[in-house]
């Protein structure tokens, strides 16, 4: 990274610090809530500006400044195992089973399902012949809602949150995450690859909310996220911004709950997303 681009970054972290700082005292003297407090159109055409001249293309518009959050308690998803197995292999069917150190792997035809003993489901199938010669988009993506249906369910608030082509397969991969209070759930998720063929893959970890934990606090503004993630991904091409989104995060942990904390979700481009802790600010792994 030339000492040209760390100058100018060290410059606009300057730059947002007292900003936030000056936003911060108008808030408390006007004692307006944080929760409410909406950047003008010139503030927010300044910050684009700055952005700009640095690199930066700003593709989705600045949050208002984030929500207040506590902490949000989680734990795994039970599932049905005999249930799933029917919803896959069918009622009359005899898999082979081979148990695992978490888990059973069962085969059956072409078929491959392995479930956990944290009820995590994977699924393959090598069956190759043609069943939707003209799948579109949203054929897939009502297939896949049928099969998520037919096989064990869909959690409530679980949206589709991406669908990308699979030049490969002439397929598409879809990827739903669970929401809890319209803040995403990241580790709760499931994905699947719909293809002419059929089903071919699904991966399902789903995560159960359990409730909030402890008071609200007020969390670090985007503008903060956003350039924590500039500095920390050094990156020296140009950066686009493509989504900014605040919910909870958390690693996959053996208990029977756990804490997972409120993060700002960073994207650059269509690949590249970074969490950034939004009490702290620090990025989380």
């Amino acid at each position: 990274m030339s000492l040209e681009w760390k100058r100018a970054i060290t410059i606009l972290i300057v730059s947002f610090v007292v900003l936030n700082i000056f936003m911060a005292f108008n808030l408390w003297f006007r004692e307006k809530p944080i929760a409410e407090f909406v950047l003008t159109p010139n503030q927010k055409s300044e910050i684009q500006q700055s952005l700009s001249q640095r690199g930066v293309i700003l593709k989705v518009d600045i949050p208002k400044e984030g929500r207040p959050q506590s902490l949000l308690e989680v734990s795994f998803r039970k599932v049905d195992e005999k249930k799933v197995l029917e919803g896959f292999f069918g009622k009359k069917a005899v898999p082979k089973v081979i148990k695992t150190q978490d888990g059973r792997n069962y085969t059956y035809n072409n078929q491959q399902l392995i479930i956990t003993d944290n009820g995590f489901i994977t699924y393959f199938n090598t069956e190759d012949s043609i069943i939707w010669p003209n799948l579109t988009k949203e054929q897939a993506e009502s297939e896949a809602v049928n099969f998520m249906i037919s096989h064990g369910g869909m959690p409530e608030n679980a949206v589709l949150d991406k669908v990308t082509y699979d030049d490969q397969s002439k397929g598409f991969l879809l990827e739903y995450v669970r929401y809890y209070d319209d803040f995403f759930i990241e580790n709760s998720y499931a994905t699947m690859l719909v293809t002419p063929s059929g089903i071919k893959t699904f991966y399902q970890c789903w995560l159960d909310p359990i409730g909030y934990v402890g008071k609200k606090r007020v969390v670090i503004s985007p503008l903060t996220a956003i350039m924590r993630v500039i500095t920390e991904a050094k990156i020296e091409r140009q950066i686009e911004i493509t989504r900014i989104q605040q919910g909870y995060y958390s690693k996959l942990y053996d208990a029977d709950r756990w804490q997972a904390a409120p993060v700002w979700r960073i994207q650059l481009g269509d690949v590249d997303t970074y969490y950034v802790n939004a009490y702290t600010g620090e990025m989380e792994q």
